[in-house]
């Protein structure tokens, strides 16, 4: 990445980034999305019955960034500061927040480690996304047991969790079909399998995955409640675990992302009146797990130094 030590080009980058990041907000909260609705639910259930709710929700975002933290230094079996390696996860949201699948994900995450070999870094993030997949649809299997829907999304979510387990756990396969393309080869498109994470790095990120699972899960929950769509913990809770398993199966095309978490959120939820107060539950979980920390990202980068070595 030389040319990122170019200032110039640098400080293009920067802006188009700030003008993406601005236009991509705008255009979801208020051009296709109702925000006056949404800002009139939220003042009307933000009393002191209710406060508590937002306020855990609120809480729960640094705890589950962190834990993602833990699982990439993890998978990357880095001794660099634990603040780098933040940055580098917060600056992947920002730069994922703002390009289709969130494909700048990967350079976001390099950006704050000194890992020469780019390559390593983006199969390894690959390998923490396949993780939280996996953690996702295996809960979710109970989720949508429990769930009075169809037994057709059943069957797709017990198939899905286990072609996730499989591959999480036998990435060695995929990856010697990867290391035999010579093209791949030739330009250090590769990562070793001794690089690869063994079972005991496997099985802690998994079990992170599945904490940062349920800080996801409560966030719903919380702001479900908060917003009035229901007062029933444990309905809410299976209601919201179903909502995270069809999330999993999302196109993670940004610029439709808050469109289709709201029309399978109404889905899910079809059962209760308060359309308007699921949809303001979602925007919030977006706000909060998604815009606030690329704000916070787009400042780390912004502030970042690419010196000529």
């Amino acid at each position: 990445m030389n040319w990122l030590r170019n200032k110039h080009i640098l400080l293009v980058l920067k802006i188009a980034l700030f003008v993406l990041m601005c236009w991509f907000i705008t255009d979801q909260l208020f051009l296709k999305n109702d925000f006056n609705a949404q800002l009139i639910c939220f003042q009307q259930n933000f009393n002191a019955a209710n406060f508590h709710l937002f306020v855990f929700a609120v809480l729960l975002m640094p705890v589950n960034w962190l834990l993602e933290t833990v699982k990439w230094r993890l998978l990357i079996k880095s001794e660099e500061p634990f603040i780098h390696l933040f940055k580098s996860i917060i600056a992947g949201v920002t730069l994922g927040f703002v390009t289709p699948g969130r494909a700048g994900e990967f350079v976001g995450r390099v950006l704050f480690v000194s890992e020469e070999n780019k390559a390593k870094i983006f199969y390894l993030s690959s390998i923490g996304g396949i993780a939280q997949s996996v953690a996702t649809l295996v809960a979710g299997v109970f989720f949508v047991y429990m769930w009075i829907g169809n037994s057709i999304f059943y069957g797709i979510t017990i198939g899905a969790a286990v072609a996730f387990l499989f591959v999480y756990f036998r990435f060695d396969l995929l990856n010697r079909f990867i290391s035999s393309n010579s093209f791949l080869e030739k330009h250090r498109l590769i990562i070793h399998e001794n690089e690869l994470p063994g079972i005991t790095i496997q099985l802690k990120v998994l079990a992170l995955s599945f904490i940062r699972f349920g800080v996801y899960l409560l966030q719903y929950v919380l702001l479900m409640m908060f917003f009035g769509v229901f007062n029933n913990f444990w309905v809410m809770l299976v209601h919201s675990g179903v909502f995270l398993v069809a999330q999993t199966f999302s196109p993670m095309m940004p610029f439709v992302d808050l469109s289709y978490r709201g029309g399978t959120a109404l889905y899910v939820f079809h059962d209760f009146v308060n359309s308007i107060g699921v949809l303001s539950a979602v925007m919030m979980v977006w706000l909060i797990n998604l815009v606030i920390p690329s704000v916070i990202g787009y400042l780390f980068i912004l502030n970042r130094k690419f010196k000529a070595e």
